[in-house]
């Protein structure tokens, strides 16, 4: 069974992946933007989001999710 600590480990693990992506995506130029665009933005604020939850999960203890 699945606990909230172990699910929110797993969300952070995957909310810093896609934050590490967008900076790499931004590092390497790929996109027409000049600076950071809209949906970088997006995805940088949506994964951060998802990060605040993970911590949140984590923090819920060993119950089942």
């Amino acid at each position: 069974m699945v606990t909230k600590r172990q699910l929110g480990i797993a969300v952070i693990c995957l909310s810093v992946l896609g934050i590490a992506g967008v900076m790499v995506v931004h590092v390497l130029g790929l996109g027409q933007w000049s600076g950071f665009g809209p949906l970088q933005r997006i995805g940088v604020g949506l994964a951060s989001g998802a990060l605040v939850v993970g911590c949140v999960l984590v923090s819920l203890g060993d119950r089942p999710a």
